[in-house]
C-alpha cells in the first residue's frame, strides 16, 4: 500500500515538473494561450459604476512575467474575477473619463490580479492592456 502510495505521488511530480517545462518553452518560444506565450486575454467585465446608473464594459489582457504566473492565472481565474469586479464597482464614470483615471486603474488591475495571484509584479502580472473600454 504504501508503495503504490509512494508511486503514485512521484508520477504526480514528474507530471507536474514535465507540465511546467512544457510551459515554460512555449512562454519562452511565445507559444501557446491566447496571445502567445506571455499573455493571458480575460474574458470581458460587465459591471455597475458607484451609484448603479452606469454600466463599464472592460476587455482586459495581461501580460505575464513568468510561466508559473501563466499556470497560477488559470488556477486562479475566479479569484481574479472577483478581485477586478470588486475593484471596477468601487469606481465612478469622473475617476474613469480621464487619462490619468485609466493608467489608475490599469495599475490597480495589475495590483489586484498579482494579489490574487498571490505574485509580485516581477514575477506575476508585468502589464495590463485595455482592450476597450465603455461607459454607459
Amino acid at each position: 500500500m504504501r508503495k503504490s502510495v509512494g508511486l503514485v505521488l512521484r508520477s504526480g511530480s514528474i507530471l507536474m515538473v514535465a507540465a511546467l517545462l512544457m510551459m515554460s518553452n512555449a512562454f519562452a518560444q511565445g507559444g501557446g494561450g491566447e496571445g502567445g506565450g506571455n499573455y493571458e486575454k480575460l474574458e470581458p467585465f460587465t459591471v455597475n459604476l458607484v451609484g448603479l446608473h452606469q454600466v463599464i464594459q472592460i476587455a482586459v489582457t495581461l501580460k505575464l512575467a513568468s510561466p508559473e504566473a501563466k499556470l497560477k492565472v488559470g488556477f486562479y481565474r475566479p479569484a481574479i474575477r472577483h478581485a477586478v469586479i470588486l475593484l471596477l464597482s468601487s469606481k465612478t464614470s469622473e475617476e474613469l473619463e480621464t487619462a490619468e483615471g485609466k493608467q489608475k486603474l490599469i495599475v490597480e488591475i495589475k495590483t489586484a490580479v498579482n494579489k490574487a495571484i498571490e505574485l509580485s509584479a516581477k514575477d506575476g502580472v508585468a502589464e495590463v492592456l485595455l482592450e476597450s473600454i465603455i461607459i454607459q
